[in-house]
């Protein structure tokens, strides 16, 4: 990978990580609404993009609770994993 390739990914990864309050505000919003169709939009998004940044983990929650709500599963612990995780990235 050339050097400005490594840079605009260290760019893509800070501008990630800048805007995980936002995710926790969007997962927290759209789950006490039970609004699913924006759980499971939210939950596919980062699914597909956090592990491009190095966040393998929040991509496997995230993965977990899309695959839940899809299902018609509880949901409720995959979605607390994934907010515990992007709580980690924010701190």
């Amino acid at each position: 990978m050339s050097d400005a390739m490594k840079a605009k990914m260290h760019e893509l990864a800070a501008r990630f990580a800048a805007q995980v309050g936002n995710y926790r505000a969007v997962l927290e919003q759209a789950m006490n609404a039970n609004d699913l169709g924006e759980v499971q939009a939210l939950a596919h998004k980062l699914a597909g993009i956090a592990p491009m940044f190095g966040y393998e983990n929040v991509g496997n929650a995230a993965l977990d609770l899309e695959d839940a709500v899809s299902a018609g599963e509880n949901h409720s612990a995959a979605a607390q994993q994934l907010d515990f995780l992007l709580a980690s990235i924010e701190a």
